[in-house]
This record gives C-alpha cells, sequence and structure tokens, in this order.
C-alpha cells in the first residue's frame, strides 16, 4: 500500500467534501468541471490506495462509509485550516500577530465582551473574531476548525468555554 498523502492535493480535498455534501458523482463532476468517468475512476484509485471504502454505492447516490466520514471530517479541517492559513497571512501583512476566531452562543456576549476588552488591551495586535450562533453549529465549526474557541452556557446558568 502507498502513502496516499503524499498524492493528495487540495482539489482532492474539495472533491472529497463536494461528494461527502452532494452525493452524486454526476452533480460533483459538473460543480466541480471534470468528467463523471475521471471523478469516478479517481475516487476508486484513492479508495485503493487508501485501502478503505470511503462511500457506500446505492441506487440513490453515494453515501460516506464510516471510514469516510472520518476522512471528510480530516479534508474539512484541513481545507478550514488553508484558509485560515490564508486569511492570517493576510492580516499578517497588515500589521497582526496572530489570530483568534471565538464561537460565541447568544447568551455568552456579555462574558466574550468582557474578556475581549482584557485580551485586547495585553495584545493589541491580535487580530479577533467572534461569531455568533447557537452551540451545536459553534460545536461543529470547532471540531472541524472553524473557529479556536467556543463559549456558550451547558445547562442551568454555568458558562463553559470549550476548545479543540
Amino acid at each position: 500500500m502507498s502513502d496516499w498523502t503524499q498524492k493528495l492535493k487540495v482539489q482532492h480535498l474539495r472533491l472529497l467534501v463536494c461528494i461527502g455534501e452532494q452525493g452524486n458523482l454526476s452533480k460533483v463532476a459538473e460543480i466541480m468541471n471534470i468528467t463523471q468517468p475521471a471523478l469516478s475512476k479517481w475516487l476508486s484509485s484513492l479508495e485503493e490506495d487508501i485501502g478503505l471504502i470511503l462511500f457506500e454505492r446505492h441506487s440513490k447516490g453515494l453515501r460516506p462509509s464510516e471510514g469516510g466520514r472520518l476522512m471528510l471530517e480530516h479534508a474539512r479541517r484541513l481545507l478550514n485550516d488553508l484558509e485560515r492559513s490564508r486569511e492570517d497571512i493576510e492580516q499578517f501583512k497588515l500589521g497582526a500577530q496572530g489570530s483568534l476566531l471565538i464561537g460565541c452562543s447568544p447568551v455568552a456576549t456579555d462574558c466574550v465582551s468582557l474578556a475581549l476588552l482584557s485580551l485586547i488591551k495585553d495584545y493589541p495586535n491580535v487580530h479577533v473574531q467572534v461569531v455568533e450562533n447557537v452551540m451545536t453549529p459553534l460545536l461543529q465549526s470547532l471540531i472541524s476548525g472553524k473557529v479556536d474557541v467556543v463559549v456558550g452556557r451547558a445547562g442551568g446558568w454555568k458558562s463553559i468555554a470549550v476548545t479543540a
């Protein structure tokens, strides 16, 4: 078995994520501007290299296998990390010395605001961004690497902060 990670390109990660989202090779081929036979051949080759079936074939399309869900989680995280890298480099060029992306539930905005005042005072060149949402999507964003930390309330009136 070859080291399949050496063959992967960013475009391959995008293809995997698109297949996971669409569940249909013809649709993915159209979206990603590739022929369906080439896409099918690439996916089969990747599965062979990995030694794992990533997608189960059904009459209504493709569904990720357990291993496929794991691979999709990593692919999404890698793509998110690349996007964050691009954004961080752009902020660095503008003078920022690091970044922090906070996911915040609506009930924790006051707590986060107070903490940010102190953070910005101590680290004025850190680029801070706050995304407000409910906990379930925030935790999914944390797992996929879209946010660095999530602040919210877990039952009762306790505030929690979770990092990956």
